[in-house]
């Protein structure tokens, strides 16, 4: 009768759920088997004292549940056909809740993003990171809650999953005004990394191969990978990603899709000239292979207007145009967007249904209340001259240091630098420093497979730090150096 110990179980419920719960969980974790015999309600009654009417409405209450049978003359039992999630033997059940297998077989695995846990770390300097302190949360909110005050019912339910027409205007608009893409259809997702994830689905199978720079953006190659690519390094220097390795990797392989990062290339920072944009363009064009154009940070260009995107000349209608109000805003406001051709925009928006209909509608709103305000350009002015700020200050105490070689960047918002007069690698610096409280990126971290690393290269990002704090945490960085 041990099993039917009621002394520790929650006394707020009435006696009969007690015994209930007491008798559910003996079956659950294997104590009670399937066709086992119960005790009468009588004995129960007298062993557990309490009244005979409490243990027969204890006993219903799993009858109706399906744990438990009444049979005439025979009494209680648990039922034979037991629920097969709760019919595993308790050693099983355990094992099982400790994760330590799995029963069921999984096809595709994701890939972890260490960048995630970057801002549990007291100097976070991720690449891509914005200072979100620098929001302006308050004035945001009334836009949102102007949304609420005076929301568009038909939005609110099923139906366009490309995103509300406001906001698809504004973006429109937008890019038109300031990077020249016209003739777009506007797509609105979940960040830029459900775009890229949608994109690899359309477009590519098992056996296919992705162009990307030798160092590049490991979420985009999880992607592309994810949908049976091929993953293919393409040799960049210190102008981005070199036409001539892009050809004869054409020429060699079966690849179907090129993803580029030519503003800021991701991680290097470097811009990809003019010429080396129209050369890749027209290798794309000659054999119809299709660019994604990656431009996930083209606000924060500070020496002069940064170079239109791929996708503002775009005769042949190859560039897929992605971006993203992450860095504007906050990551989590998971705001994305993809400029496509109407005919791509149509299967983009089908499949998209598939995996989350439609996006949150009313920070949409909200958003489209704020660009057409002008707020938001008001913001991004500000924002755009204090990350200038903090690249000039991180430029001005790095050239104070003999550790590092670097060219200052036109814009984005980190710093690619090689470590000098040290015997540590740079994946070696990074383990140092987490143990300080310092998180920073390396270049292993980045290699396209087939690619070779030096191990020499760190990313900072200075952007998503005050100057103090940016300080702080590179002294620790420089000191970690100093005793290696």
């Amino acid at each position: 009768m041990s099993i039917f110990n009621l002394s520790h179980i929650d006394k707020s419920q009435p006696k009969y759920l007690q015994l209930a719960s007491v008798i559910r969980s003996a079956i659950r974790n294997g104590q009670l088997l399937a066709g086992d015999q119960l005790p009468s309600a009588q004995l129960l009654s007298k062993n557990l004292h309490i009244n005979r009417h409490t243990v027969m409405k204890g006993l219903s209450e799993l009858i109706a549940e399906g744990w438990i049978e009444s049979e005439e003359r025979i009494g209680y039992r648990v039922v034979v056909d037991l629920p097969v999630e709760h019919s595993l033997p308790l050693g099983e059940v355990e094992q099982f809740n400790n994760n330590q297998h799995l029963n069921y077989r999984i096809v595709k695995k994701g890939s972890y993003c260490s960048t995630l846990n970057a801002t549990n770390y007291r100097y976070n300097f991720a690449g891509g990171q914005p200072d979100m302190a620098l929001f302006p949360f308050n004035e945001f909110k009334s836009y949102l809650s102007n949304a609420l005050t005076r929301p568009k019912l038909t939005e609110l339910g099923y139906g366009d999953n490309a995103g509300t027409p406001e906001l698809r205007e504004q973006v429109k608009q937008y890019l038109r005004k300031t990077r020249g893409v016209i003739d777009r259809e506007i797509v609105i997702t979940n960040g830029s990394q459900e775009a890229i994830y949608i994109v690899s689905q359309l477009l590519l199978q098992t056996g296919d191969e992705v162009a990307v720079e030798a160092l590049g953006y490991p979420p985009a190659m999880d992607a592309f990978r994810n949908a049976g690519a091929q993953v293919i390094a393409i040799k960049q220097d210190n102008k981005g990603m070199m036409p001539y390795d892009l050809e004869q990797k054409i020429i060699q392989g079966n690849i179907r899709l090129i993803y580029l990062t030519p503003l800021h290339q991701y991680p290097t920072t470097v811009t990809l000239p003019v010429s080396r944009r129209m050369a890749i363009y027209k290798l794309a064009s000659k054999h119809n292979i299709p660019i994604i154009e990656d431009d996930y940070d083209h606000e924060f260009h500070f020496r002069c207007q940064p170079l239109p995107p791929m996708a503002s000349s775009d005769p042949r209608q190859l560039v897929i145009y992605i971006s993203t109000f992450s860095k504007i805003m906050f990551p989590g406001a998971r705001v994305g967007f993809m400029a496509l051709n109407k005919a791509f925009a149509d299967v983009v928006a089908a499949h998209k249904m598939l995996i989350c209909h439609k996006n949150n509608v009313v920070m949409q709103e909200g958003l489209a209340q704020w660009m057409k305000s002008g707020d938001f350009e008001r913001n991004l002015r500000r924002v755009t001259r204090k990350y200038l700020h903090r690249r000039d200050h991180a430029v001005e105490l790095l050239n104070k240091l003999d550790c590092f070689e670097f060219t200052a960047p036109d814009g984005g918002m980190a710093l690619w630098l090689k470590l000098k007069n040290t015997h540590i690698t740079a994946s070696e610096l990074a383990e140092a420093v987490k143990m300080k409280g310092v998180y920073i990126q390396h270049e292993l971290a980045f290699l396209t497979d087939g690619a070779n690393g030096s191990d020499q290269y760190i990313r900072l990002g200075y952007a998503g730090m005050s100057e103090n704090k940016f300080a702080e945490g590179l002294a620790i960085i420089v000191n970690a150096l100093s005793v290696s």
